[in-house]
């Protein structure tokens, strides 16, 4: 059934694909290590919606520096001593004939000054709702960052990972770079592209030119009711443009919970804004809980990809049932609470 969601997805690039177009998105756990380390929770985890069909694997978001920690508990991929960990999940997924890739991202701004230990930095001092102010970095440190990011994709790779992803989205750093009310620089860095050019740039002449880049963007931090502003359709496409040219090959579009939301005042949907300007392969997350619903999307052009992702906090093996016709566990918000407690409320 379904069968749409079921054809390969082509990476683009280095014959990567995957045996499905289903993808399990990048999801924030607060359940590693003290020190961001993964333990045998997560790479249970991950081998559980490895088994249950998915076709691609995401890992949550990996903080590439110490000053880019945005929460307790989380997996990181700052030090060497993080590898063996992720090579662990994507063993797992490689098991079941599941890509994997890490994403790989930095706070920036949304941290705390207890968590980090000093004052979270930004491209400009800024405050972002519910976190501690920042303070502007200076170059030194934005090209330790960007240095970071790629360190991290090399440790990526030497995990065994299949492609990298770079969180562009929901207000974390290469977002408050590209977003004009934060990023307020006067040097060369306040170009709203440069940050994220670079970085990947970096991640480009580490990771070589066989192994895929995504990108995940979003248009707003994390709430969907919010204006565009200051985005525009025009800085849109500069900002695709510009990234595609420095090395990006998927875009990972983050529509939060409103998949079929128009924008810039307009019906068209977000995915249908990028593929005016890019004819790459799109992922789009955005509250898909239904293989109803999620095929249909791909069916109507609007994704080449699915990235799910409380579906399958609630069944881990969403994918399989879907594809033959079984009844699969629905979400429910209070399996949130459940996995905040450190149970898989999807096995």
């Amino acid at each position: 059934m379904y069968d749409s969601l079921w054809e390969p997805f082509a990476f683009g690039r280095g014959d990567v694909t995957a045996r499905n177009r289903t993808f399990m998105g990048p999801m924030t756990l607060a359940t590693a290590e003290p020190d961001g380390r993964l333990n045998d929770w997560i790479v249970s985890w991950y081998q559980a919606r490895a088994k249950g069909g998915v076709g691609t694997i995401i890992g949550a978001a990996a903080a590439v520096h110490a000053s880019g920690f945005g929460w307790p508990n989380a997996m990181t991929i700052h030090t060497d001593d993080h590898i063996d960990g992720w090579k662990r999940c994507v063993d797992a997924a490689h098991a079941e004939g599941v890509l994997f890739g890490t994403q790989l991202y930095h706070s920036g701004a949304a941290s705390h000054d207890a968590l980090l230990g000093h004052t979270p930095i930004c491209p400009s001092a800024w405050k972002r709702d519910a976190f501690d102010p920042a303070r502007a970095m200076t170059v030194d440190e934005i090209l330790t960052v960007i240095d970071a990011f790629a360190q991290g994709a090399k440790r990526s790779l030497d995990a065994g990972c299949d492609f990298v992803e770079l969180h562009g989205a929901h207000g974390y750093l290469l977002h408050q770079f590209w977003r004009r009310d934060v990023n307020r620089r006067d040097d060369v860095w306040g170009h709203p592209t440069y940050f994220a050019e670079e970085v990947v740039k970096a991640v480009r002449s580490v990771v070589g030119d066989r192994v895929p880049i995504m990108y995940r963007f979003s248009i707003h931090s994390d709430d969907p009711a919010a204006s565009d502003e200051p985005v525009t359709p025009e800085s849109l496409a500069e900002y695709l443009k510009a990234l595609e040219v420095a090395g990006v090959d998927v875009w990972d579009i983050s529509c939060w919970r409103e998949s079929r939301r128009g924008y810039f005042g307009t019906t068209t949907l977000l995915p249908e804004w990028v593929r005016r300007t890019s004819s790459l392969p799109r992922v789009v997350a955005g509250n898909f809980l239904s293989p109803d619903g999620a095929a249909e999307y791909c069916e109507s052009g609007y994704a080449e990809g699915i990235a799910l992702a409380r579906g399958l906090i609630s069944d881990a093996s969403w994918c399989e049932r879907a594809r033959v016709g079984d009844a699969y566990r629905p979400y429910e918000d209070a399996d949130l609470q459940v996995l905040r407690n450190g149970v898989d409320p999807g096995v």
